[in-house]
């Protein structure tokens, strides 16, 4: 900062409004100089400080394949300051939480439950452990009639629960499971609205079936993936070990499954396909990863949505079939999402209030 006492005046014949003139002038000189040098200086350091702490995260949390459009398209092709940022509104990713319908019609916010915390249902304990719930001390046979319960996990969600004969199924985000308290009967029959896992117990005398409004799936005790969403045009079964059954209500026809293999049904015209796939990536959301294989942007967003909660809407036809390949962790932030989606096309995402935008 320039002070009138650093002026050295050694005539004192100036004349004082001269002086006064040149001290204006001095300090019009220094402000702008100030204002030049922050914005060709300090201001992009500081941009691109930020930045790299962004992408320092970002490598933190997993080993970012990016998405391609025609070709694959890596982070390390370009700086992270070519990357875009898209501002978000604090969207944060899913966490565990779930609401429990009991057979008296009761409803219990698991995520508000403690550790300690236990609940009764015909004659059964369920009880709260980490994220998910468990049912335990099973009741004698013989009930007449099954007491069912529905778990229903909200958009933004995810839960899981170990049923009363051991089964234990991870549901995604906006996802219904509707199971007995306990399994009477010569059939463990469950119904699945969403995306479920199933890690089904071994019973030979009791087959374990998952209905969905389309399918109808048997095992008697394996591991399997079944991606089933209300208006959604497919529908797809993957088994990861044993072997399943899977039979369409509405056509009548009958599947085997064996380990890696996927059904992949057309809701709308009723057409089916069995081929092989990698179970890892069917599954990848369960251990916390999004695995996008030449999927479209239209069903990237599908499931972003949900998972984030959030509503989008595609102004131009041509960006819903975009297609993109990679993998991003499944507990990022929004942003960074969206961020790596825009750098890999010429896709760009406007965010208001929870609603995304997508145009090209």
């Amino acid at each position: 900062m320039i002070e009138r006492d650093d002026l050295d005046v050694e005539n004192p014949g100036i004349q004082q409004e001269k002086l006064d003139a040149a001290f204006d002038l001095l300090k019009q000189i220094e402000a702008v100089d100030k204002r030049h040098g922050y914005d060709r200086v300090v201001r992009p350091l500081r941009l691109r400080e930020k930045r790299l702490r962004v992408w320092r995260w970002v490598a933190a949390c997993a080993a970012i394949v990016c998405p391609l459009i025609v070709g694959e398209i890596w982070l390390t092709e370009r700086s992270i300051d070519d990357i875009p940022l898209v501002k978000t509104d604090s969207i944060v990713p899913g966490m565990s939480k779930a609401r429990l319908v009991l057979g008296n019609k009761k409803e219990v916010l698991l995520d508000t439950l403690s550790t300690r915390d236990l609940l009764v249902d015909a004659g059964i304990t369920i009880r709260k452990e980490g994220k998910g719930v468990i049912y335990e001390s099973r009741q004698q046979a013989g009930e007449k009639d099954p007491v069912y319960n529905e778990l229903i996990v909200p958009r933004g969600g995810e839960y899981d629960v170990i049923l009363e004969d051991g089964t234990h199924v991870w549901l995604n985000a906006d996802s219904k499971l509707k199971y007995p308290a306990v399994f009477t009967g010569k059939q463990r029959r469950v119904y699945l609205e969403g995306e479920g896992y199933f890690d089904v117990a071994k019973d030979s005398i009791r087959p374990f079936l998952v209905e969905t409004r389309e399918q109808n799936i048997q095992v008697l005790g394996t591991a399997f993936n079944v991606y089933a969403y209300f208006g959604e045009q497919m529908n797809y079964t993957t088994l990861v070990r044993g072997k399943v059954s899977v039979r369409d209500k509405r056509g009548g026809k009958q599947w085997i499954l064996h380990p890696g293999q996927q059904v992949c049904m057309d809701v709308t015209n009723e057409e089916c396909v069995v081929r092989e796939v990698d179970v890892r990536k069917e599954i990848a959301w369960k251990d916390g990863l999004f695995v996008f294989h030449g999927q479209t942007l239209e069903q990237i967003m599908t499931k972003l949505a949900r998972w984030y909660d959030i509503t989008v809407f595609f102004q131009s036809e041509e960006a819903k079939s975009l297609l993109f390949k990679g993998n991003l962790p499944r507990y990022s932030d929004f942003q960074i999402m969206l961020n790596v989606l825009e750098k890999s096309s010429n896709v760009q995402f406007n965010v208001k209030d929870r609603v995304v935008t997508v145009s090209i």
